[in-house]
This record gives C-alpha cells, sequence and structure tokens, in this order.
C-alpha cells in the first residue's frame, strides 16, 4: 500500500470517529434535556393553584 492512501485512510477514519462521538454527546445531552425538563414540569403541572 501506498503511505498516501495509508494517511487518508487515517484521516478519514479519525473524522468519522470526531463525528460519531460528536453525535453521541448531542444525544446523550439532549436526553438529559429532556429527562430535566420532565421533572421540572411535573412540578408545575401538580400546582394549579392560581393566586
Amino acid at each position: 500500500m501506498n503511505t498516501e492512501m495509508v494517511l487518508v485512510g487515517v484521516i478519514l477514519f479519525s473524522g468519522m470517529i470526531a463525528a460519531s462521538v460528536k453525535l453521541w454527546l448531542n444525544k446523550r445531552k439532549q436526553q438529559e434535556s429532556e429527562y430535566l425538563d420532565s421533572d421540572t414540569n411535573d412540578d408545575y403541572d401538580t400546582d394549579t393553584t392560581v393566586t
């Protein structure tokens, strides 16, 4: 194999790994925010008294 092709493969593979980690982190952050939103919404839904 050419060294150029190996370098291109390493660069592309590392880019794919970085993109997948970014997507995983974004998905995890979104799931945590949805979980926290559901917790806070429960508090507001039970308090129906208007003053």
